[in-house]
């Protein structure tokens, strides 16, 4: 079996995996590089092999990065079945449906050329096979198995054995502990090689406890201060997360009476995916459903699917919570936001995900003064504070105990979908706390399991 990394190394974006035999040639995800712009150049260049060679992908879940270039590798030959888990096809039905219809708008906007079209897309839902966790598919002498990765909903990371030969797991984005709504990672099996995500490789995530505490003082701060709390929200699971938390403070009466907007069309697609599969949730999450609790909606929510909706936010009194996309803030509804209350020393910028390097996100993360936004060059004068602890991805300890408690440890780890510093971070401390050998590939390298 040879592996060959084709996006995702020494960056965080782009995951494509190749797993060549002598019979099969398996995808592990084929996802849009992600950076400034919606649609980065590197998704325009060659995918490095033939599209129409390729006998399957296996999807470890439905975030734009690891899904976002199957629709063009339908549009270059590509016919054989994509496998996930069946939240993972709804919600990357969605996902790539929003991304065909943002590059439909660049495209009228400002001339920028589609990486695929609507049909394309269409195309790749037909070829979608739902696999629940711990069931098998065959593709030719290839075994793939999903397990539950606690990343987003429906995420997996994927055991692949050749028949009578080696058997690699490719482990998506790994969750992080105690989140809300979903189940913890499963166990890493005995493998002989393990790609691993890195994404937090040299990072320690604040305490899980703090995460409701600092959103409550956020809130109650922006109601003190007649202010205005911006969430620059993922529409995948962090949304969720936020929603679920803000019923619970709410509903026990935690925090002081204010109108929050979700302002996230995509969001709200996808929250009504994760109603739709309650067997998939934490047993926490499972027992409030039961007893009738919406999970995501309380007093106070205000849900805004049109144009008109967002724009009506804006006339809308203070203080006020808007939760919007996209997450990184390079794209969305959350820049109309972003433009109009940036400047304002009274309101508040919330960024609960990782921010790429080259983001709008990463800007104000960093902590410059002045951002380009829609065209304006606009003063930073809000507060702007980020909570590590809602991160969905697995920081560098719970890495290194998700290898620590396999059931045998891997014989060599790759460490991949990470910035470079923080994949060879990651290398490290696995070759100097679990003597295990580990490397961080580069673009279109191969290895040999």
């Amino acid at each position: 079996m040879k592996i060959t990394f084709f996006g995702a190394t020494r960056e965080v974006t782009g995951s494509c995996y190749l797993v060549e035999t002598e019979k099969t040639k398996l995808l592990i995800d084929c996802g849009m590089f992600q950076g400034s712009h919606f649609t980065s150049a590197s998704n325009f260049k060659p995918l490095g092999f033939e599209a129409k060679t390729i006998d399957a992908v296996a999807v470890t879940h439905g975030h734009l990065d690891h899904v976002g270039r199957i629709p063009k590798l339908y549009k270059e030959g590509f016919r054989g079945k994509v496998y996930a888990t069946p939240p993972t096809c709804e919600i990357a039905r969605v996902i790539m449906e929003d991304a065909e219809q943002i590059m439909a708008e660049d495209l009228r906007r400002n001339g920028t050329q589609k990486l695929y079209e609507r049909n394309d897309v269409e195309e790749v839902e037909q070829l979608m096979m739902p696999t629940d966790y711990g069931k098998s598919v065959h593709v030719n002498d290839l075994s793939i198995r999903f397990h539950d990765a606690g990343h987003i909903f429906g995420s997996s990371f994927i055991e692949v054995t050749e028949d009578g030969g080696k058997t690699a797991i490719f482990s998506g984005d790994l969750g992080n502990k105690n989140v809300p709504i979903l189940r913890a990672t499963e166990q890493l099996p005995a493998v002989d090689a393990l790609v691993i995500e890195s994404t937090y490789g040299n990072r320690v995530h604040e305490d899980d406890s703090t995460r409701v505490t600092r959103l409550h003082d956020a809130i109650v701060t922006t109601v003190k201060q007649n202010g205005v709390l911006v969430i620059p929200a993922f529409a995948v699971e962090r949304t969720q997360q936020v929603l679920y938390e803000l019923n619970h403070l709410v509903e026990n009466r935690l925090i002081p009476a204010v109108d929050v907007y979700l302002d996230s069309p995509m969001a709200i697609k996808i929250t009504d995916v994760i109603k739709k599969y309650p067997e998939y949730y934490n047993k926490e999450a499972l027992a409030l459903s039961a007893t009738g609790d919406d999970l995501f909606d309380f007093l106070g929510l205000k849900v805004c699917m049109s144009r008109d909706d967002s724009k009506a936010i804006n006339d809308s009194p203070r203080p006020k919570v808007i939760i919007a996309g996209s997450g990184m803030m390079n794209g969305g509804r959350i820049q109309h936001h972003l433009v109009r209350y940036l400047s304002d020393k009274r309101s508040t910028v919330l960024i609960i995900g990782y921010q790429s390097s080259g983001t709008l996100g990463r800007r104000l993360y960093s902590g410059e003064k002045v951002v380009d936004v829609l065209g304006e060059h606009v003063q930073v004068r809000a507060n702007i504070v980020s909570i590590g602890a809602y991160s969905a991805h697995a920081d560098k300890p719970q890495l290194i105990d998700f290898i620590k408690n396999a059931k045998a440890l891997p014989k060599h780890v790759y460490c991949t979908h990470g910035e470079e510093d923080a994949s060879a971070a990651l290398a490290t401390a696995i070759a100097e706390e679990l003597h295990v050998t580990a490397d961080v590939p580069r673009p279109g390298d191969t290895i040999e399991v």
